[in-house]
């Protein structure tokens, strides 16, 4: 069901607030766990006939690859797996129709392929969930210090959207504000209201994690 929740996040509107607000910005697997349960029909590969698997095999060699491909370029270096870990044994189910999620060790990973193009949806590792749903305990003090620059998050924003994005357009929220992550950088890009009170999810929106280590640990678009 963690993977079902995952994906509905693109569906729901969150709050997000500045580096400068009082309270801490929510994480993003906090709005996962509050959505809601059996939205979207999930179809487990094992209950796709034969015809359906070979059709997803050829959907994945002409429409999944060039799309993994092109992204993980554009995050070398930071990547918990490499593209060729991706392959067709490692699926595991399809969301709503037109998001396909694959199981690469303990990290989930989805690809949408619908009337909106084709393109990478979904990450989360499994130590990137439970680091951004706790808190820590508070004998040692908070980092909040970020593992990058703004210019190189911009950056990233561009080469993977293609969109230059306004800078009232782009949060970057400490991780250790807010979870046990610290150090890390919280990245949401896009749908952002001009009173930066409201998120609306929009077509257009990227989110993104780094951890301490400037790793990208969870994402959404």
């Amino acid at each position: 069901m963690a993977i079902v929740t995952g994906v509905l996040l693109v569906l729901k509107s969150r709050q997000a607030r500045p580096l400068s607000a009082p309270e801490p910005a929510p994480s993003p697997q906090a709005v996962v766990s509050n959505a809601p349960q059996g939205t979207l029909p999930t179809v487990r590969r094992s209950q796709f006939s034969d015809g359906e698997l070979a059709d997803f095999a050829d959907r994945f060699e002409k429409r999944f690859k060039p799309e993994i491909a092109r992204w993980c370029k554009v995050y070398a270096g930071r990547l918990p797996f490499a593209e060729s870990d991706v392959t067709v044994d490692k699926f595991h189910s399809k969301v709503g129709g037109f998001i396909y999620t694959f199981m690469i060790g303990t990290t989930t990973f989805s690809v949408y392929d619908g009337p909106q193009g084709t393109h990478v949806f979904y990450m989360m590792t499994r130590d990137a969930s439970k680091d951004l749903n706790s808190i820590p305990s508070g004998a040692v003090q908070h980092n909040i210090s970020t593992p990058v620059t703004r210019p190189v998050i911009t950056g990233l924003l561009k080469a993977d959207s293609g969109i230059d994005y306004p800078a009232d357009q782009v949060s970057i929220h400490p991780t250790g504000t807010f979870s046990s992550m610290q150090g890390g950088a919280m990245v949401e890009a896009g749908g952002i209201t001009g009173n930066n009170v409201f998120r609306v999810m929009t077509a257009t929106n990227l989110d993104f994690v780094l951890d301490g280590n400037g790793q990208l640990v969870s994402y959404q678009r």
